[in-house]
């Protein structure tokens, strides 16, 4: 039996694995290990591969191993286990393309983005690097000639921690998601509850026109119902505006009867352009025998502006302003809650692209900063090459800190840049940057 402290035997497994230096996690939290596949048609690859990571922890999680020796003996553990973070995947099995066929599998038709696929074939001539990279979603393409025991832990290393992160990134969207749809919820909902108001207040109005003399005689009767309505309602007669209720003298917040009495309606919009356009809308709906429906920029006698949603009811629709009554609703909450939903879409864009971003960049960054860190073990300082080195080694930790700020990004945030456009700005988006 071999001790898994001890380096294996030499022969054909030192091809594969270098001696690596395994540190005892005995103790630490075994729940909810990491799910690795070993996918290879040679025993060896798979004892060796578990023997090197036997004692292998990331984020206090050891691994789980799940062995396959055929291409369709992976995809049967992949569906069995949607969350496998990690495969280790031979190329030439039961067929010189099982491998790739694997992978187009999990991809295409399983849709699992986010499951880290190394390639580890013995034969690179069946299946070029360049080919694989560029036509396959696969994290890494390793030569089992050239697989360590270092580089398979700098790999799975990696490759766990791009799982986690876009694991949590997915989660998140679902979570940002799952907010969105309850806000359209809401909005649509206290719309239709609105819209219900609307139409029942204008069956009312259009009841009490038909009946004007009765209503005339029951005036104060109908005062008290419109001066208790939850919208603005004013009465147009002869172009003027004839009387408005509670709800409209608090949302425009007029002091007395003379700064709406007997004034055109024009004193409710802040400009002519605003005006001449409500009026070209309410008289073409009018004409085609549509609802008035429209929303407008109202001024409130203060010179602030608010959102309304503003429907007209008329007896002449050749000439509303004869006689109509007009409801005016606040709808500046609706409008607030659409470029919040913006915002959140623009939010979202963001995190979707700085994911990608750091997604592509991460493990390039890792496998330039490991080799350097390793040419660095075996230099010394008087080395020439040394200090071109340590520059490369820094400029490479300071494109990890921009991708730790693109990760970290929780607003929208943009700064100007060269011919006027704007951009993220990553600093003040981020909740990594450094105050």
């Amino acid at each position: 039996m071999i001790d898994k402290y001890e380096k294996p035997a030499a022969g054909n497994d030192e091809l594969l694995f270098s001696e690596e230096t395994v540190h005892d996690y005995r103790n630490t939290e075994k729940e909810n290990p990491w799910k690795v596949i070993i996918a290879d048609d040679q025993e060896e690859i798979h004892s060796v591969t578990k023997l090197v990571l036997d004692d292998f922890f990331f984020e206090n999680k050891r691994l789980k191993f799940f062995s396959a020796y055929s291409g369709e003996e992976t995809k049967k553990l992949v569906r069995e286990n949607p969350d496998v973070a990690f495969i280790l995947l031979d190329v030439v099995m039961e067929t010189d393309d099982a491998g790739l066929e694997v992978v187009r599998y999990i991809r295409e038709e399983l849709k699992n983005n986010i499951v880290q696929i190394v390639l580890n074939t013995g034969q690179p001539g069946q299946a070029p690097e360049q080919e694989v990279i560029t036509k396959y979603e696969i994290n890494d393409y390793k030569s089992k000639t050239e697989f360590n025991a270092r580089k398979l832990i700098t790999s799975i290393t990696a490759s766990l921690r791009a799982y986690s992160l876009s694991h949590s990134l997915s989660q998140a969207n679902i979570k940002l998601n799952s907010y969105r749809d309850h806000l359209e919820e809401l909005v649509q909902a206290r719309t239709a509850e609105l819209e219900d108001t609307n139409r029942k207040l204008t069956l009312e109005i259009n009841e009490r026109i038909r009946a004007e003399k009765a209503l005339k005689q029951s005036n104060e009767i109908q005062s008290n119902i419109l001066a208790a309505s939850p919208v603005g309602i004013c009465l147009i007669i002869n172009n003027s505006i004839e009387w408005v209720n509670d709800e409209m003298i608090e949302m425009f917040g007029f002091n007395s009867d003379s700064e709406y009495k007997n004034k055109d309606s024009r004193v409710f919009y802040p400009s002519d352009n605003e005006y001449q356009r409500i009026i070209s809308v309410i008289s073409d709906n009018l004409k085609a025998g549509k609802p008035v429906k429209v929303d407008a920029v109202f001024q409130r006698a203060d010179g602030t502006t608010f959102f309304g949603n503003l429907n007209i009811s008329s007896r002449n629709r050749n000439n509303y302003m004869d006689h109509s009554v007009m409801t005016i609703s606040d709808i500046t909450w609706r409008i607030q809650a659409e470029q919040d939903r913006i915002q959140k879409e623009r939010l979202q864009g963001a995190l979707e692209m700085s994911g990608s971003v750091c997604h592509e960049l991460n493990q390039p960054l890792q496998y330039v900063s490991g080799s350097v860190e390793i040419l660095l073990m075996d230099m010394t300082e008087s080395d020439p090459l040394c200090a071109s080195l340590r520059k490369i080694k820094s400029q490479v930790d300071r494109m990890g800190s921009i991708t730790k700020k693109l990760m970290g990004i929780t607003s929208y945030k943009t700064r100007e840049y060269v011919g006027g456009r704007k951009i993220i700005d990553i600093d003040n988006a981020s909740k990594d940057n450094p105050k």
